[in-house]
């Protein structure tokens, strides 16, 4: 399923994204509190990283969501679109009838999709939107809840065994590409259903090991074996998971940037997983920060041993957003000469953050003495742009050449950067976080890790 079966028939210079985001989340109504009624404390997590999932793809401000749906109508060979003007639905089939719900298509987006999917010699078919199942429902339910009002374009698998629901996704990217648009495509799917003695499907104890397969997959942002798990595995557990996130996974190119799993857990017998799959801010997030960062480092330190007051220039997007920093400097001989840093920025911009990190670690880094005006043009000066912390429930995530980490506890914190020299081993990274934020191993706290991207070693040449 996870395979393309061809080679596609439109040529391209490269790799343009034109998907915003990729999202994975369940569709199962007991999750809505409206509905969940009394066992809504059962599914709180779930409930919450739904929540979560669409904040996130609202966030990312698509101009058109595509949601591919295991429950939408089925054709045993063709793929099918729901694009009509105005998509409708209840929940009447699970005894709320009164929770009705309508969005916005796209006849266009739609058109377009059905095109581009002839192009890849795929068959496509129009089907009506007047009857939306719950697998649409149900994702939409939250995305409406959490603000968006924009078209929605619905996507319905063939029959599994077609294998070409990767070739799909690279469909829904010329799409979109052609369209000159930014979508973002929602995928729709619970685990097995075969958890427990009372599950829907009832019990298989194998179940348990997709479920377990999966979610380490999608953790490790290894998409390709996720949605190539076991087919025999796959059946046994009851799935309806691995078509719309081959979807997405072909969509995205396999491109995992920006992944966050929000929850995953099994209240019903059920398994239910939310994750964000990609993130065209950590695309972009992803290459190098400019040089003009190490020109407002060294210009603002050389500004305040003058005393002389400092803007730094404004940079051009992405890389105007405020960003959390650390700048390290180091003298001619390698030896350090300052580092500080935060997890989180205080200034509305990157050249700003920098500008203040910077000055603060020629002349306010407790451990040294401030760097004098000499010391200037033999200095160099790494700068390092953290992305987002995202929480660590396995110290078997830690990586100290790969992540950082920052741990907490109540108002005390300890934080330290990836490829630290001298630090091999994630329990030798993390007994120094702990150390730094005077926080006993003992104590609970929280872990997390973030990734950065650096620019580093410019020395004065004037």
């Amino acid at each position: 399923m996870g395979t393309t079966p061809r080679t596609s028939p439109v040529a391209r210079k490269g790799l343009i994204m034109s998907i915003s985001c990729a999202v994975l989340m369940c569709h199962a109504p007991v999750v809505i509190p409206p509905i969940g009624g009394m066992r809504e404390n059962d599914c709180v997590d779930t409930t919450r990283a739904m929540r979560e999932a669409a904040r996130t793809l609202v966030a990312h401000e698509p101009q058109l969501i595509v949601l591919i749906s295991p429950h939408a109508p089925r054709h045993p060979q063709g793929w099918g679109i729901i694009g009509d003007r105005e998509l409708r639905g209840s929940f009447a089939r699970f005894g709320y009838p009164q929770l009705e719900m309508k969005f916005r298509g796209s006849e266009t987006a739609a058109a377009a999709i059905t095109q581009a999917a002839r192009g890849y010699g795929l068959s496509a078919h129009a089907l009506p939107g007047a009857a939306l199942d719950h697998g649409t429902l149900v994702p939409l339910f939250f995305v409406q809840e959490a603000g968006y009002r924009g078209p929605v374009v619905v996507v319905a698998p063939p029959h599994p065994g077609r294998r070409t629901e990767v070739l799909f996704g690279e469909v829904l990217r010329e799409a979109a590409r052609a369209a000159g648009e930014r979508w973002a495509v929602l995928a729709s799917g619970d685990m097995s259903h075969r958890l427990t003695l009372d599950a829907p499907l009832g019990y298989d104890p194998r179940a348990a090991l997709f479920d377990e397969s999966f979610v380490e997959f999608v953790r490790a942002g290894d998409l390709r074996s996720a949605i190539s798990i076991d087919p025999g595995l796959a059946d046994k557990a009851a799935e309806d998971v691995i078509q719309s996130t081959a979807v997405a996974a072909g969509a995205i190119a396999f491109r995992a940037r920006g992944l966050k799993v929000f929850s995953y857990e099994s209240p019903f017998g059920v398994g239910y997983l939310e994750a964000l799959l990609y993130s065209d801010r950590a695309e972009i997030r992803h290459r190098a920060p400019p040089q003009e960062l190490l020109d407002i480092a060294r210009t603002a330190i050389d500004y305040e041993l003058r005393g002389v007051p400092y803007s730094p220039p404004f940079l051009d997007a992405p890389w105007h957003d405020p960003r959390a920093v650390f700048v390290t400097l180091r003298n001619s001989a390698g030896e350090l000469r300052g580092c500080i840093g935060r997890t989180d920025p205080i200034h509305p911009t990157l050249a700003e953050e920098v500008a203040d990190c910077a000055v603060a670690a020629a002349t306010r880094d407790y451990r040294m003495p401030a760097v004098e005006p000499d010391e200037l043009a033999g200095l160099s000066i790494d700068i390092s742009v953290l992305d987002d912390p995202e929480p660590v429930e396995n110290r078997a995530e830690l990586d100290p050449k790969r992540y950082g980490i920052v741990v907490t506890r109540g108002l005390r914190r300890g934080v330290l950067l990836p490829e630290v020299d001298g630090i091999e081993s994630a329990a030798e990274q993390l007994r120094i976080a702990l150390q730094k934020g005077g926080i006993a191993a003992s104590e609970p706290y929280r872990l997390e890790r973030f990734t950065v991207s650096k620019v580093a070693h410019a020395r004065n040449t004037h």
